[in-house]
């Protein structure tokens, strides 16, 4: 009831995944047990290292492909010794045994959420000294005849999202990532659009609320 979640998908490319690694505190690593870990996979978790390492979790699905319950044993033992030996003994790892209608169980999604849920995240120092935000949309507020008389003049972006890290200050230099360096005049706090309820001890469901910007 009083945590916010923002859920993302990462895209299967180097520069999505260097983007991610900067601002996941979870990871769900996905894996289809049919095909195994993938090179993807490899390439990630090594992001993941060099960025402070956050909290990773296993998500292995497809295993009603497997035949006899022999070979779906054999093939968990494998990837469990894999994923540990990459992560560290003991990691957190789910098994999904199949998809009903396109939807996976509720009964095993309900486990997980409440794992999600309960998980408690370490600081990470980079983090707590670097403030970030992660942006949900952007507005173009240039003048719209400076814009006309000269399409490459300087531009004036307001960008929207939550702070993680420390707090963020007017005249701070702030980076856009494969961007550069700018000045921000100004930070102003806008209305939460996910209010937290008040009283109740349970969030009810039509209580439960949803901001998708992007």
């Amino acid at each position: 009831k009083n945590k916010r979640i923002t859920l993302f998908e990462c895209p299967n490319d180097t520069a999505s995944m260097l983007d991610c690694a900067k601002i996941a505190d979870l990871v769900l690593l996905c894996v289809d047990t049919k095909f195994g870990f993938e090179m993807e996979t490899f390439e990630f978790l090594n992001i993941l290292q060099t960025h402070g390492f956050p909290k990773v979790m296993g998500i292995f699905t497809n295993l009603d492909q497997f035949n006899t319950s022999k070979n779906l044993q054999k093939t968990k033992k494998l990837l469990k010794q894999r994923f540990w030996t990459e992560i560290y003994d003991g990691a957190k790892m789910f098994y999904f045994s199949g998809v009903i209608n396109g939807k996976y169980l509720k009964n095993e999604i309900k486990q997980l959420t409440l794992f999600v849920s309960r998980v408690k995240f370490r600081p990470l120092v980079w983090r707590n000294t670097h403030p970030y935000v992660l942006v949900d949309r952007h507005e173009d507020i240039t003048d719209p005849n400076k814009v006309d008389e000269n399409p490459d003049c300087d531009r004036s972006i307001t960008l929207y999202g939550f702070v993680r890290g420390s707090n963020m200050k007017p005249g701070m230099k702030v980076h856009l990532i494969g961007v550069g360096d700018f000045n921000m005049t100004q930070v102003s706090t806008l209305p939460d659009p996910c209010p937290l309820p008040d009283k109740e001890k349970t969030l009810k469901k039509k209580d439960a609320l949803l901001f998708a910007p992007l």
